[in-house]
């Protein structure tokens, strides 16, 4: 900040205080008044109006210096909040709040984006140690020749658990990867069931579902997913014995509530809460399977983003039943 600058920015303010000074003289003129005394005004007005110019200027100088010369020398810039010293100026003040909220504003978008990151590398860590196992067994049926069933079984999982991955890493803008349209619900559930029949057949769990045609507005490649996750995770945590996966629709006039309820080993009470959120395996989750968490945070965002509604209700060793409400109306054939 230079005093040229400073000048020309006061510009304005210096014309007004000249030509208050000449309307002083000039009403002054109207009376009989010495000269002496007339000089004595004019000194004192300029030297005031000087002396304030000055102050300020001062003032301002030294503070915008102190943010410069600190801000060359910072290598992390947005720290500079930290060493600015509190000016005695209103303006300073304004742009010391200022940058203090935009430095804020910024720490917590790097935090954000920090968490994400630190997320995604635990959630790839645990990936990968899932994924070993089916790759270790196919490898295994390989080398001994085992049938071409399992063989494929395993397959599946490989491919389930890469989907998983690419979705999560869709997931942050799943709005470029997706077509809302006219999609058969009963063709979706048919295409979960027999990429499950194998590991379905296994287990000995009875499947109920539902054969007319029901339309919905959605995107059948994101629903699949979904559904897919629901009964996956119905299939996971099933009982040993009398198995029983449900599958059944309502159809009202603004939207059609699929429900997929399953008489496994339920979801513990503390846990029903917090079942969406991202990497919450619950109880089961880690007694019973190294589980990664991120299946129905994955269901709930892509629900979200859909415009559809996912709940949970469940009682631990009785039931669990998942509820996906579609609405009939909102974006029809809407290409996002």
């Amino acid at each position: 900040m230079n005093l040229i600058n400073y000048l020309k920015d006061k510009i304005i303010v210096i014309f007004i205080s000249i030509f208050s000074l000449l309307l002083i003289i000039s009403l002054l003129s109207l009376f009989n008044i010495h000269l002496l005394l007339y000089i004595s005004i004019i000194f004192i007005y300029t030297s005031n109006l000087l002396t304030i110019f000055a102050i300020e200027y001062l003032r301002k100088k030294h503070f915008y210096q102190n943010i410069t010369k600190n801000l060359k020398n910072l290598d992390q810039k947005y720290l500079i909040t930290e060493l600015i010293k509190t000016p005695e100026f209103l303006e300073g003040i304004i742009l010391e709040d200022i940058l203090y909220d935009i430095n804020k504003s910024y720490i917590e978008n790097i935090n954000k984006y920090k968490f994400s990151s630190i997320s995604f590398e635990e959630y790839i860590e645990l990936w990968c140690h899932e994924i070993k196992t089916p790759l270790a067994t196919s490898k295994l049926m390989i080398e001994n020749k085992k049938n071409d069933s399992s063989l494929k079984d395993e397959l599946d999982k490989i491919e389930w658990f890469v989907d998983q991955v690419l979705f999560y890493a869709r997931s942050g803008n799943p709005e470029k990867d997706y077509i809302i349209s006219e999609t058969d619900l009963n063709k979706i559930i048919s295409n979960v069931i027999k990429k499950n029949k194998n590991i379905i057949l296994s287990k000995n769990i009875k499947i109920n579902s539902f054969n007319e045609k029901i339309i919905v507005k959605s995107d059948s490649k994101w629903l699949e997913f979904i559904i897919n996750q629901i009964i996956s995770n119905s299939i996971k945590y099933s009982k040993d014995k009398n198995a029983l996966i449900s599958i059944t629709y309502t159809k009202n006039k603004n939207n059609v509530i699929l429900t997929i309820y399953d008489n496994g080993v339920g979801i513990n009470h503390s846990d029903i809460t917090r079942v969406f959120d991202k990497g919450f395996a619950g109880l089961n989750g880690r007694k019973t399977y190294k589980s990664t968490g991120m299946g129905l945070y994955l269901c709930k965002k892509l629900c979200d983003k859909l415009s559809h509604n996912i709940s949970i209700t469940s009682i631990e060793n009785e039931y669990t039943k998942v509820k996906i409400v579609i609405p009939s109306g909102s974006l029809t054939n809407d290409i996002i």
